[in-house]
């Protein structure tokens, strides 16, 4: 019984055109087909009868407007990386323990390829997460290749330290704000077990403790002196209880109180524990690095924004887009 002939699979023409843009750039056959999910042997077949059909100046015009699309490509890459980088440094919260590689490494973990669509599927194998880790790398160098004596990229390595450097001392900070709070509450002749039980919330200490703590640390990052305070501030509710909130902004979960004078006694005991611990050593460290961030910050927005890294791809070279001219 003979066999059933297997029909010839055609490409489409958009297959075509990816083929031809990624052998416009020199693209081997066997990275084609894993970029494109093509045989490589079918996609050479379909790219040999496109050549033939093509006269010469044709040919150049193709090819011409493959690199054009290339460049653009290259562009896109580019300033998504660079905003990614932007987007992703900032300051630290109070209870952040990452590292400063940690904030970045959203940013090299991206598939950039298969988000301006280079790159049909998105492999998370581990030879694809090796293949975006390359191609990252290689972004970033031709970033700064482009960019090379207009962007101080040295402040991204001081954000780093900063961020750093901040993280040891928020974790002396909060240290010293939960000891200032117990320290005050062991003074209060058995406050902390009517705490315990007057309050409709069983972490009630900890929420004292993380309203200090943020109360304190909105102060350094707008740079107020400790008596300008948000306030702490025990706010009556519909249901004729009490609740003690923290900041006109409620910056953390309030506590919520049955006796009203109790209420009133744990914002006085939050005010004078964030009084205190704003006074403490570790403030001005923190205070300084946040500065050194901040200023960091600024700097990068103000040199990668678009409108100026744009035109400034626009007018130079880097090894990845030499190809294209």
């Amino acid at each position: 019984m003979g066999g059933v002939a297997m029909r010839r699979r055609n490409v489409s023409a958009e297959e075509l055109a990816r083929i031809i843009r990624h052998r416009g750039s020199n693209t081997s056959w066997l990275q084609i087909q894993r970029d494109t999910g093509i045989p490589r042997r079918l996609a050479k077949r379909a790219y040999e009868e496109w050549q033939r059909s093509q006269p010469k100046e044709e040919l150049k015009a193709a090819r011409k407007d493959v690199a054009a699309e290339e460049f653009r490509t290259h562009l896109s890459l580019l300033t998504r990386f660079a905003e990614s980088i932007v987007l992703s440094i900032d300051i630290p919260s109070p209870n952040d323990t990452r590292d400063a590689k940690e904030v970045l490494a959203s940013v090299w973990r991206r598939d950039w390829l298969y988000e301006v669509g280079f790159v049909p599927v998105l492999d998370s194998t581990e030879r694809g997460q090796r293949r975006v880790a390359r191609q990252n790398q290689m972004l970033w160098e031709s970033l700064q290749e482009h960019t090379h004596g207009k962007v101080r990229w040295q402040a991204l390595d001081e954000w780093g330290k900063a961020w750093n450097t901040c993280r040891s001392d928020l974790a002396k900070f909060r240290k010293e704000a939960r000891e200032i709070v117990l320290n005050i509450l062991d003074q209060k002749l058995k406050l902390i077990d009517r705490i315990v039980k007057g309050s409709l919330n069983k972490d009630a200490i900890e929420r004292m403790m993380d309203g200090v703590l943020q109360i304190v640390w909105s102060c350094i990052v707008a740079g107020k002196p400790h008596e300008e305070f948000p306030l702490v501030q025990a706010m009556p509710r519909g249901d004729g209880r009490t609740e003690v909130t923290f900041g006109k902004e409620r910056l953390t979960e309030g506590l919520i109180f049955a006796e009203v004078d109790l209420a009133k006694e744990v914002a006085t005991v939050c005010e004078w524990a964030a009084e205190n611990s704003y006074k403490g050593n570790t403030t001005s460290g923190v205070a300084k690095q946040l500065n050194i961030m901040q200023d960091n910050i600024k700097e990068l927005e103000g040199m990668l924004d678009p409108l100026r890294l744009r035109p400034l791809i626009l007018g130079t070279q880097c090894e990845l887009c030499r190809a294209y001219v």
